[in-house]
């Protein structure tokens, strides 16, 4: 083997053979660097690209990983980062391996033939309407303290929970902790939350839209969707004229600014409402080629639903922006086991949802809160607070009208790794009294610990405002009354059709869960209590009966599985062990990433064979 010369190439240690020539040298190098970028970049979390980062996000990106060096949270990146660098790799040898033995013009025509579906049902009839509060939770702050008004502050105190534009120019966003912040920007004032503040607010904004559009769709406190096209009509109006009514009228009555996207899809409309933040509003041209034309030139973090790892992984396979699907379309078919194809031609082409409509009551699933703070030791310090979650917990409770069966307790540790732990009862509670004695036994189990994160959630739900009637109402299975709810920040956009879910959609959702526990949501409440949007970017898998939660028996709050009427507590419990440590006991047993997917569902590995369908026209010539 050669010697190595070492070089250290934008703190990126390089490792080069002294054989090699400059070229290859460089080529090194520059996989090295792009390597590096790549894994600093997943320090910027889920507000990358917000509106108002005037500095270059490479930068900051290098700030924040070296302020973060030797930390926990630093760990885990690492260790997240080389997990997906695996899994890229592997997606790489699989594609080589299946383009290979593929007729590829033939595959191009099989891929154009699903884009002509796809386009088939390309609907531009309804005006759709994204608004979003500038800086929601940081201008309400400034109502409550008008001193901070025109400077750099930043609304919590441990992690940000959004920052003011002043301070945004430096770097500083949601989910960031406070002493970062301070490294990218000095000066930068922290200030506590006031979360009753935000909810009054969020309601006043709410009753404006309302006029607007009688189904809206709320999807966080602070951003929502209108269908205005009935509004337009019936006041004669151009939609530009609509919005910039709502915009002033949301104003005039709440001194809160907004900015708005106007496209013919709920995707479309959200991408629009980030283009003049703050206070803005820009309108899509509704033409077929406009829209293509558009989302070209995209770069596909910018998809609504797109994530770090959706992100890394379509780099992996040379697709950067949306454009480059269609260059590529002849081995993402091959891949659309793992990477759902039909939901990349709906990016592609600018294709989503348009159906806006307020978010049913049987669509959620638990209501919970949850509280991040600086690292709790004190056992009694712990219990007080699991006490004092409980209350908030019943109080939200009540105001939804909800009751459940079982109680979930989730905390972080220091290491920032997730527990979950849960208990079932026989009957439907909803206050305090009947929460805490559950919520206690279970954490006084874990003691001692260390934590940074604690929450209690409350699932199997009963909705009480609505009368069961006779029999036929008590034996009515909860999955009938309940769907499952999505991450508020999951815009509803392509839909895969295909029965089995892509895996990436299931890296991506797992990496975005993990993501916004180790940070708090932008503008976003403690007690997850708002109304979930509808199904996530890429796709959604079809519920299935072996799906659906059993009235008399546990569900599983981490995967949502029924386990039957006579699984004990400690059965639950294992089982839950088993969701939250698969990733590791996957590793350990080293299987196949194909054999993964099976053993993460709960599906014992078995020896299969491809299905002979799809490999067998790929092997044809």
């Amino acid at each position: 083997m050669p010697p190595l010369l070492s070089k250290d190439k934008g703190k990126a240690k390089v490792d080069i053979p002294a054989d090699l020539t400059e070229e290859e040298r460089a080529a090194l190098i520059a996989a090295a660097e792009a390597r590096q970028r790549s894994f600093e970049r997943s320090f910027a979390g889920p507000s990358v690209g917000k509106a108002g980062l005037i500095r270059d996000q490479t930068e900051i990106n290098k700030v924040i990983a070296e302020a973060s060096k030797g930390s926990k949270y630093y760990q885990n990146q690492v260790r997240k980062d080389k997990e997906l660098t695996e899994k890229i790799e592997w997606y790489q040898a699989k594609r080589d391996d299946l383009m290979k033995m593929a007729n590829i013009p033939r595959l191009e025509s099989e891929a154009d033939r699903i884009l002509l579906e796809v386009e088939a049902t390309r609907d531009t009839s309804q005006v759709i309407v994204h608004v979003d509060m500038d800086a929601f939770y940081a201008s309400v702050e400034v109502q409550r303290d008008p001193t901070l008004k025109g400077k750099a502050f930043g609304v919590g105190q441990g992690v940000l929970t959004t920052a003011s534009y002043e301070a945004r120019k430096f770097g500083c966003r949601s989910g960031m902790a406070g002493f970062i912040a301070k490294k990218l920007c000095p000066h930068i004032i922290l200030t506590k939350m006031h979360f009753d503040l935000y909810i009054a607010a969020s309601k006043a904004v709410r009753e404006v839209l309302l006029q607007y559009d009688e189904n809206l769709m709320m999807a966080s406190l602070d951003e929502g969707y209108l269908n205005i096209t009935p509004y337009m009509s019936s006041h004669n109006m151009t939609a530009s004229e609509t919005v910039a009514h709502i915009r002033a009228d949301v104003e005039a009555k709440t001194q809160l600014t907004m900015s708005a996207g106007i496209a013919p899809n709920r995707m479309l409309a959200k991408i629009c409402s980030d283009k003049n933040k703050p206070n803005g509003q820009y309108e899509m041209n509704f033409e077929r080629s406009v829209i293509t034309k558009f989302m070209r030139d995209l770069p596909v973090r910018k998809i609504p639903g797109f994530g770090r790892v959706t992100e890394r992984c379509l780099e992996g396979l040379g697709v950067e922006t949306c454009g480059d699907i269609y260059t590529h379309r002849a081995q993402l078919l091959v891949m659309g086991h793992w990477f759902g194809f039909r939901g990349l031609c709906k990016a592609y082409l600018g294709i989503a949802d348009n159906n806006v409509a307020p978010g049913k009551r049987e669509e959620r699933k638990s209501v919970g809160v949850e509280r991040t703070f600086r690292d709790k030791v004190d056992d009694e310090d712990i219990l007080n607070e699991v006490a004092s979650i409980a209350e908030e917990l019943e109080k939200d409770l009540e105001r939804l009208q909800y009751a459940g069966k079982t109680v979930t307790v989730k905390y972080k540790l220091h290491t920032f790794e997730n527990k979950t732990r849960a208990r079932s009862v026989g009957k439907y509670i909803s206050t305090s009294k009947e929460i805490l004695p559950i919520a206690l036994e279970l954490m006084k189990r874990e003691l001692p610990v260390r934590i940074r994160l604690l929450g209690i959630r409350l699932s199997t739900l009963k909705d009480l405002t609505v009368t069961d009637k006779g029999i036929k109402g008590f034996l009515t299975s909860p999955s009938k009354k309940r769907g499952t709810s999505i991450s508020r920040h999951s815009t509803p956009t392509a839909i895969d059709d295909d029965d089995d879910m892509p895996e990436l959609i299931r890296m991506e959702e797992e990496d975005e869960a993990e993501v916004l526990d180790m940070t708090f949501d932008e503008d976003k409440s403690e007690s997850d209590s708002s109304t979930p949007p509808p199904t996530s970017i890429l796709g959604k898998r079809k519920s299935s009966e072996k799906d659906k939660p059993h009235l008399l028996g546990p569900v599983c709050p981490i995967c949502n599985k029924a386990l039957g009427p006579g699984t004990s507590n400690l059965g639950l419990n294992e089982h839950i062990d088993w969701c939250l440590n698969k990733d590791a006991i996957t590793e350990a047993s080293k299987k196949s990433p194909i054999k993964k997917a099976k053993i993460e569902k709960g599906v014992p590995a078995k020896k299969t064979k491809e299905k002979g369908t799809m490999l067998e026209w790929l092997k044809k010539k």
